[in-house]
């Protein structure tokens, strides 16, 4: 499959594109030609981007859940698993789902690129493509990536807008849905006591927890995001978001403890100023898990399920300890009439 590779004088022109600024990312090519494998490793490797290369499918998603690759060269034909099963399997899974993907195949009908969309790839290039564009599209992808996906520097989940993104495109679809909020207790008065680092470090272990939590007790393709600062979103099925809550307020109390010094520990509480500057005594940290599922209820765009989180996590806060409450709705009712009730936590 001819690909318009610069020859060795035009290397030195390819370098001095205005493609680069991503020099460095490590980049997986999963293809079974290894013809093209060498040409598209050569284009890449004069931009200065570290490449890894898989020549089936399978070792494909292997590669790409243990190096985390910045990006995904995907070919469509492959012997065994074809790209779009690729494709729709990295998105299934928590450790691969927002790697950004690039399919590369010899077909251009728009049926094909539709399909190929629809498995979840963020562009399709069509062989034979000319090596300039192949940086360009790359290029483009990981600083669209890196907008959407990595609002959160410090926990590497996805940030709002691809938060927005997931939950229309769950709602939009009208099967099993389930949206949970998490936000910690008295992370304020932590953080003020020990700091932002140690307090950075909180919301690093939540992160790791929550994701923990999903991947055992939840399903495949489950959704993690980070919406900002101490608070979380979940998307799963009305099946798993019960065990998903209890196991996460579970791993959060067995874990929170120590990260405060032992008398604190003892007491139970730690001394600081509220906003009035008063002295006070805040309790250790404890989570609230609030849940919202169609299980009982049609959930028709993101709002609703923003206002019906929104009550429940007031309701969380006005308990003591961690929480976890699931909205009980069983018919459309107005707002202020909604029911809570506890679900677990201690």
């Amino acid at each position: 499959m001819p690909i318009e590779m610069p020859n060795v004088d035009e290397s030195e022109s390819l370098r001095s594109t205005p493609t680069g600024e991503y020099a460095g990312r490590k980049i997986l090519i999963v293809e079974d030609e290894p013809a093209i494998i060498d040409v598209v490793r050569r284009i890449l490797c004069l931009k200065g981007y570290r490449v890894i290369e898989a020549v089936d499918g399978r070792s494909g998603i292997e590669l790409a859940i243990s190096e985390k690759p910045d990006l995904i060269l995907l070919d469509v034909m492959m012997p065994g698993m074809d790209g779009f099963e690729v494709c729709r399997s990295l998105r299934e899974d928590l450790d691969t789902m927002m790697i950004p993907v690039i399919m590369l195949t010899v077909k251009s009908r728009t049926e094909d690129r539709i399909k190929g969309m629809e498995s979840g790839a963020d562009d399709y290039v069509v062989k034979p493509f000319n090596a300039v564009e192949l940086l360009v599209r790359i290029e483009a992808v990981l600083k669209r990536k890196e907008r959407d996906l990595y609002a959160s520097p410090l926990t590497r989940l996805p940030g709002n807008i691809s938060i927005d993104s997931e939950l229309k495109r769950r709602i939009a679809s009208g099967g099993p849905l389930a949206v949970m909020a998490l936000d910690i207790d008295h992370f304020k008065a932590y953080n003020d006591e020990y700091g932002y680092q140690k307090g950075d470090d909180v919301i690093s272990i939540v992160s790791m927890l929550i994701v923990r939590s999903v991947r055992e007790k939840g399903d495949r393709g489950d959704f993690v995001g980070h919406i900002g600062g101490d608070d979380f979103i979940v998307i799963t099925s009305p099946e798993a978001v019960d065990n998903i809550g209890e196991h996460i307020i579970e791993l959060f109390d067995l874990t929170m403890p120590e990260h405060y010094s032992p008398e604190a520990r003892k007491r139970g509480y730690i001394e600081g100023r509220d906003r009035h500057g008063r002295m006070e005594k805040f309790p250790l940290m404890s989570f609230s898990v609030v849940a919202v599922s169609n299980e009982w209820q049609s959930i028709d765009h993101p709002g609703q399920v923003a206002e019906i989180l929104a009550e429940l996590k007031k309701a969380a806060k006005a308990m003591a300890g961690s929480i976890y409450l699931k909205d009980r709705r069983k018919k459309p009712v107005p707002a202020h009439h909604l029911p809570v009730e506890p679900a677990g936590g201690a």
